[in-house]
């Protein structure tokens, strides 16, 4: 016979067979802590990576926006109080006869010229290139000085050019601001004024009363330009005056000496009788007279003035 005192039933050993010993229990739960930390140590590393990534990409674009700032056009609102009395305070071009008025009214109204020198490119050494170079002889709304201020690099052509052969040549034109155009004169007209400035680039040294004028003047008219100076060593020179050709109305250029130019004063007028342009602009079209106009005959007699700047007449029947 079984003894009963040590038996133990049925269903409680099924139970104890069923559930884990204790050290079992230990293990998985080591296991699943284990497993935890891993997956939330994956989940952080990579949220590590985006965000390291994301830095240096926004790192990368701040560079490009940087570099690229110094050409870009300033937003609208921005350095409102460089940019007030935008207009260069003039009365008007001055006489035709009068050129070395005339030179210094364009370069005082000009804030760029096209600049030729002789290239040093391999496939084309000794020929003339031109380029768009931005210059001030003066702040906004200051006098006249004659002296054109310009800053270039040398990661520019021109720049390149003048550091082997510093000779150079400026062209303005009246048209620029198209003065001409609006008064219904083609910029290759001989009443569009044009002047031609040669002369030699000189850097000027910085620290001296000069250089300080200059990039001011720059800086009035060309906000941009102290973007320039950051980000791609531009370097401020002046145009060193050699001769000055002015083709303001017909008969071909006139020569004015450095002398002349530099005594010349493009804010005073010194004379009543005005520039073609301003005549045509204030009464060339009224100084066509009709004297006849006949209808049954269909003829128009129309008498111009001598002395009026009007050369053609369209007629449309």
């Amino acid at each position: 016979m079984c003894s009963t005192a040590s038996s133990t039933p049925i269903d409680k050993l099924i139970y104890q067979r069923l559930d884990p010993f204790p050290q079992q229990q230990r293990d998985d739960s080591l296991g699943h802590l284990i497993k935890m930390l891993r997956f939330c140590g994956i989940f952080f590393g990579i949220l590590l990576v985006l965000v390291v990534l994301s830095g240096i990409e926004t790192r990368s674009q701040y560079r490009v926006d940087d570099e690229l700032a110094a050409f870009r056009p300033i937003d609208a609102g921005e350095e409102t109080n460089e940019l007030a009395g935008n207009d260069i305070e003039q009365s008007g071009p001055p006489p035709h006869t009068e050129y070395a008025k005339m030179a210094r009214y364009l370069v005082h109204k000009a804030e760029w010229v096209s600049m030729g020198s002789l290239s040093t490119v391999d496939a084309i050494k000794g020929y003339p290139m031109v380029n768009i170079i931005a210059s001030a002889d003066s702040a906004r709304g200051a006098k006249s000085t004659g002296t054109l201020y310009f800053y270039l690099t040398m990661l520019d052509y021109t720049a390149q050019d003048l550091s082997k052969d510093n000779r150079l040549t400026v062209l303005l034109s009246m048209d620029q601001d198209l003065e001409c155009s609006k008064n219904g004169i083609d910029p290759m007209e001989p009443t569009c004024a044009r002047i031609m400035i040669s002369g030699r680039a000189v850097r000027l040294e910085e620290g001296t009363d000069e250089f300080t004028f200059g990039k001011n003047a720059m800086f009035s008219r060309h906000p941009a330009a102290k973007h320039w100076l950051d980000t791609h060593n531009f370097f401020l020179c002046k145009l060193d005056i050699v001769q000055i050709a002015v083709l303001d109305y017909y008969g071909g250029p006139h020569y004015v000496t450095v002398e002349e130019y530099m005594k010349a004063n493009p804010d005073t007028d010194g004379s009543e009788k005005a520039h073609p342009l301003l005549r045509l602009s204030q009464d060339a079209f009224a100084a066509p007279e009709v004297i006849s106009n006949s209808d049954s005959e269909r003829t128009i007699t129309v008498k111009i003035k001598k002395d009026s700047p009007v050369r053609h007449i369209n007629l449309e029947v």
